[in-house]
């Protein structure tokens, strides 16, 4: 399979990249500025789009399958193509052609690519986890590629795990999640619950995690506490730790999590404050500053982050250096 990058910015984007390429397999990669009505498919090809190029792109592949174009999950798609949000198929000279709007998350890819299987590693650096793992994946001969995800904790996309490997690789490393990480979270979390007191992140965590089939029994709602007052009105953050300390600070964080455990009544909580810019930064504290927390009834914990890129990618690596946080707090691992 062939990726074409269409615009630009592809260039400079190393983490958007980075994460579409765990998900798919490929012979060749090609960076055009701009797309044009002479294009043809030498092999099934996956093209990569954003805002500004999706819509030339589409009108062209459109073009060149002689379909219409309509709107279909509030976004233009041929009208005979195969689709989902975000992401279309189409044959053109009998090879298919996959075009996907790559935003802040990975979209469905219709090109089929090998099945794969993900090792999230918490509580150990790159070198370590891989001194631990390596003679198990070597001696079932798997493939694999290991990542430091930019929410603290290491990823290794591999073949397929069988449960007898699972097993030998809990019994070795015991701070181990399989797969989507809010999908473990939903099925290991109830029937306790948990809840979100978001600033920055403006609902990017509960986002995620209501996407999940079934995490209803253990999410029952959260607050976005973008501006002050909110945050003093809806989770009782005192006005005078607000103006002493400002919104994003240790202090805010701290009581936006007591807050919210009082107002939902769940058992856990994750807050968010931060500056995702690109404005709103200071000389203490810039463009990235972030305070992540994570609490039950009886105790908690804040980190305070510095994170790198623009607003959409600030946010992002809040929600997984959060959801990192809370798996290590909560222990939720995976168990024999």
């Amino acid at each position: 399979m062939e990726v074409i990058f269409v615009g630009k910015e592809w260039r400079f984007k190393k983490a958007l990249k980075e994460e579409l390429f765990r998900y798919i397999s490929f012979d060749a990669i090609k960076y055009i500025d701009s797309f044009d009505i002479d294009f043809r498919p030498n092999s099934d090809t996956l093209i990569v789009t954003n805002q500004k190029t999706y819509p030339l792109v589409t009108r062209i592949i459109a073009r060149l399958a002689n379909q219409n174009i309509v709107v279909k999950n509030d976004i233009l798609v041929p009208e005979k193509s195969k689709f989902s949000k975000n992401s279309f198929l189409v044959e053109l000279g009998g090879k298919n052609v996959n075009v996907i709007l790559l935003e802040k998350e990975v979209p469905e890819i219709f090109i089929i690519t090998p099945s794969f299987e993900r090792i999230n590693v918490f509580k150990m650096d790159k070198d370590t986890a891989l001194m631990f793992l390596e003679p198990i994946l070597n001696a079932h001969k798997l493939d694999y590629t290991v990542y430091e995800n930019e929410g603290g904790f290491v990823e290794i996309v591999t073949e397929p795990l069988s449960d007898t490997i699972k097993k030998e690789i809990i019994s070795t490393i015991p701070y181990v999640v399989f797969g989507n990480l809010f999908e473990h979270i939903v099925k290991t979390l109830p029937p306790k619950k948990i809840t979100f007191a978001e600033s920055c992140t403006g609902g990017l965590i509960a986002s995620h995690l209501t996407k999940i089939s079934g995490s209803s029994n253990c999410f029952d709602g959260s607050v976005v506490t973008y501006a002050n007052r909110i945050k003093h009105e809806w989770l009782g953050v005192e006005n005078s730790t607000l103006e002493k300390y400002g919104a994003v600070s240790e202090q805010t964080v701290k009581e936006m999590l007591l807050g919210a455990i009082e107002i939902s009544k769940a058992d856990f909580a994750i807050a968010v404050s931060g500056i995702a810019g690109p404005t709103g930064g200071t000389p203490t504290k810039p463009v990235g500053t972030v305070y992540i927390g994570v609490a039950d009834r009886k105790n908690l914990q804040v980190e305070l982050l510095h994170l790198k890129g623009d607003r959409n990618y600030i946010q992002y690596q809040a929600m997984m250096n959060a959801i990192r946080l809370f798996i290590n707090f909560a222990g939720l691992y995976e168990t024999n």
